[in-house]
């Protein structure tokens, strides 16, 4: 995602320095199918989805 500032995340969430900030990526929740254009409603089905809380933790880094 452009603009995104690895330095300031690296700061921010105290990300010890023998670990890489790789990559960033918008989080949200989705709208109602009811307000997607016509021609893309029909391309919307239930996805079998990873959960999110798998993937990604909130607040500054915390080692296992």
């Amino acid at each position: 995602m452009q603009g995104f500032d690895y330095e300031r995340a690296r700061k921010e969430l105290h990300i010890p320095d023998e670990f890489q900030v790789e990559a960033m990526a918008a989080v949200g929740k989705p709208a109602p199918k009811e307000l997607l254009p016509e021609k893309l409603r029909a391309r919307e089905s239930p996805k079998d989805r990873r959960k999110l809380s798998q993937s990604v933790f909130e607040g500054p880094f915390k080692p296992d």
